[in-house]
């Protein structure tokens, strides 16, 4: 019996030792979480109030500049009507190509340009597209051509007119060839 209470006797004191350390952990713990939270929020303040470059330019009145881009508005489509059909002599025979375009502009001053210069625009159309190779039309790169050149060309058209350049798209919405 003696060699139990001996044995319970030793075990009490590592029990309470157990317990400081236990609440040594706990105390190092916390402080570690309040540290990290501490140098988060600081880190948090440093990149939100910005660096002391941008306040050294304001002393000595150094004003830095801003691009300040112009939201662009909503896309506005111009159908060309009615379609164009062009006939072109391959060989022997008559070949003809039906076409519908739009035009995508995102400024009021170019649609009231186009509406204005229609039968310019048309004319210039027709000639631009009778210059291509029948051929060379029926292709994918073909027609991706013919489209860039329009739009360069109307795009130059409207800066020529209009004093303003916008055309975005020369857009097809009806190509059959026959």
């Amino acid at each position: 019996m003696a060699a139990e209470q001996d044995l319970k006797l030793d075990d009490e004191p590592s029990n309470a030792e157990g317990g400081k350390g236990g609440k040594k952990k706990l105390i190092l713990i916390i402080l570690i979480g309040l540290i990290v939270v501490g140098a988060a929020v600081g880190a948090t303040l440093f990149f939100l109030m910005g660096s002391d470059d941008d306040a050294a330019d304001a002393d000595t009145g150094e004003v830095a500049e801003e691009v300040v881009e112009e939201p662009k508005g909503p896309a506005q489509y111009v159908i060309l009507k009615p379609e164009f059909v062009i006939s072109f002599q391959v060989g022997p025979r008559q070949r003809y190509l039906q076409l519908s375009l739009q035009v995508m502009t995102r400024e009021q001053v170019v649609v009231d340009t186009l509406a204005l210069h229609e039968p310019m625009i048309r004319n210039d159309i027709i000639r631009i597209i009778s210059e291509q190779e029948f051929d060379t039309l029926r292709t994918a790169e073909g027609r991706r051509s013919l489209q860039l050149a329009l739009t360069e060309h109307l795009d130059m058209l409207m800066e020529r007119e209009g004093g303003v350049g916008g055309v975005e798209a020369v857009l097809f919405t009806n190509y059959v060839m026959q």
